[in-house]
Formats: structure tokens, C-alpha cells, sequence
């Protein structure tokens, strides 16, 4: 007669599993940032003038962002979704800390990475 496994090992197992998986999706996003931010800041750099989005995508380093555009003094790199309703991404910011427009009917927010970087994320 075959032996049932326990709860107590089906429930470590999934805890197990769990706590594997968890920390390296977050580690794997920050190491291909790492890797990427060099290509990143150089795209930066040559990004033309525009005043927003021309659906532009475009690979750079380890991304494939559906979008990069600049916006005033910001570089943005866009991964979020096709239909533009809560996009997100990163944001290259060489002159001041962005900040979210008060007077926007989009609400912005941006977390600080590292230097002129920042993770960015829209909501309507």
C-alpha cells in the first residue's frame, strides 16, 4: 500500500518553492537593468526632441521597451502595455528628480534606482 505524503512536507514544499522563486524575479529585473543601463543612457543621450510618444520600439540592452521617447529633459523607456493604459518603465532624469504634474490628469510616480535613473509608472 502506497504511503500518502504528509501536509506537513506538501506545505514546506510549497513554502520552499515559494520563497525560491520569489526573490529572483525581483533580483533578475534589477540585474538586467544593471546590464542594460549603459545602452540605456547612451539611447538616452542621442534621443531626439519630441513633446511625447511616437510608438517607437525598440531593443536595448536586455529590453524589449515598446517605446522610448523624450519628454522635455526626461528620457522615458516604456514597457508597459500596447494600449498605453497604465504604462510603466524607466525614466533617465539628468537635471532634476521627476516629479508627478499636479495638474496632469495622470498619475505618476517615480522611485529612484540609481544616478539619473528611475522606475516609472502611470495609472489614469
Amino acid at each position: 500500500m502506497a504511503r500518502k505524503p504528509s501536509r506537513r512536507w506538501a506545505t514546506t514544499l510549497l513554502i520552499g518553492t515559494a520563497l525560491a522563486s520569489s526573490p529572483s524575479c525581483g533580483i533578475a529585473d534589477e540585474e538586467r537593468f544593471a546590464r542594460s543601463m549603459e545602452s540605456m543612457e547612451q539611447a538616452a543621450r542621442i534621443a531626439g526632441p519630441g513633446g511625447g510618444s511616437t510608438e517607437n520600439p525598440q531593443e536595448i540592452g536586455g529590453f524589449a521597451f515598446d517605446d522610448v521617447y523624450r519628454d522635455g529633459d526626461r528620457v522615458y523607456f516604456k514597457l508597459g502595455d500596447h494600449s498605453n493604459v497604465d504604462p510603466y518603465g524607466y525614466v533617465w532624469s539628468p537635471k532634476v528628480p521627476p516629479a508627478d504634474d499636479p495638474g496632469d490628469a495622470t498619475a505618476s510616480s517615480f522611485e529612484h534606482i540609481q544616478g539619473h535613473w528611475y522606475r516609472w509608472s502611470e495609472s489614469y
